[in-house]
């Protein structure tokens, strides 16, 4: 159920206070430091939330106000009517029906309130997207309350330099390469056991929240060993073009904010570990 939660979620933009001195939540920061001083921050992020979740706390203040650059997975509010659907669609002479099996085809036309027209042209990235929003409301979360969001509407707000990380291309066919098989399973468990799918992001939010490294490592590490192919695919193949580019922002000079999913920085194959390892000083920030 666990390795369902960390996917990338697609938010919408609401201005909300990203941080302030009351915080209501503390989330993983850290400064990476070379050795001539200079800085780059790290922040990991969660894409759905709630309201009351704001102001942000931790280290998001100082990573915010000493970064040049905001670095974020992708800025979809900049990408807006421009999101190219055709990839995650069949055509004429294919169906979702030739590639998942009929027990998860009947829930999802059941369960997800598509038309059964529409979700047979629909890939199985987009119902594993549909399914995974539905876990998303019923944990009583809101993706337009996810800290992307609010970080990216605030750059706009200060003219604060805004980098993309990856490309809209690059997500999807990281989506793609999930296999379907693990897709039809991990599709199926969210429609069918929707309260357990719910409950368990429930406290992935929370120790996020929190700043619980180890309760979040534990999700983490369970999530890898359920299902190592979901885990690579959404997560640790991406690292390695995060890490490319937080190595570019060091060597530059530039101080920038790379703000991403939470289990893209921590654990053995998060940035924060992959920048150590490189000789870098990681520290992580704003806890008393």
């Amino acid at each position: 159920m666990k390795r369902r939660l960390f996917s990338s979620l697609i938010a919408a933009a609401r201005l909300l206070p990203p941080y302030a001195e009351e915080a209501k939540s503390a989330p993983l920061a850290y400064r990476v430091t070379d050795g001539a001083g200079h800085a780059l921050y790290l922040l990991g992020t969660i894409h759905a939330g709630r309201p009351d979740m704001y102001p942000l706390g931790g280290g998001v203040e100082e990573a915010y106000r000493n970064a040049d650059i905001l670095a974020v997975e992708l800025d979809l509010d900049a990408r807006a009517g421009r999101l190219p659907g055709a990839p995650l669609l069949y055509g004429p002479q294919d169906s979702i029906q030739n590639h998942l099996s009929p027990e998860t085809f009947a829930l999802g036309a059941e369960r997800l309130g598509v038309p059964e027209a529409a979700l047979r042209r629909m890939k199985p990235a987009m119902w594993y997207s549909l399914a995974e929003n539905q876990v998303i409301l019923k944990a009583g979360l809101d993706a337009a309350a996810g800290v992307d969001c609010q970080l990216l509407e605030k750059a706009r707000q200060d003219g604060k330099r805004i980098d993309e990380l990856e490309t809209v291309e690059a997500q999807m066919a990281a989506l793609l390469a999930i296999p379907e098989d693990v897709i039809d399973c991990e599709v199926r468990a969210m429609l069918a056991c929707a309260e357990e799918s719910a409950k368990g992001l429930r406290a992935l939010f929370e120790a996020w929240r929190q700043g619980d490294e180890a309760a979040l490592l534990s999700l983490l590490e369970e999530s890898a060993e359920e299902e190592d192919d979901l885990s690579d695919a959404l997560i640790d193949s991406r690292n390695d073009g995060f890490e490319e580019q937080a190595l570019k922002y060091l060597n530059s000079g530039e101080t920038a904010l790379i703000a991403v999913g939470a289990f893209h920085i921590i654990g053995k194959n998060g940035l924060a570990e992959k920048l150590a390892r490189k000789g870098f000083t990681v520290e992580e920030i704003g806890r008393e």
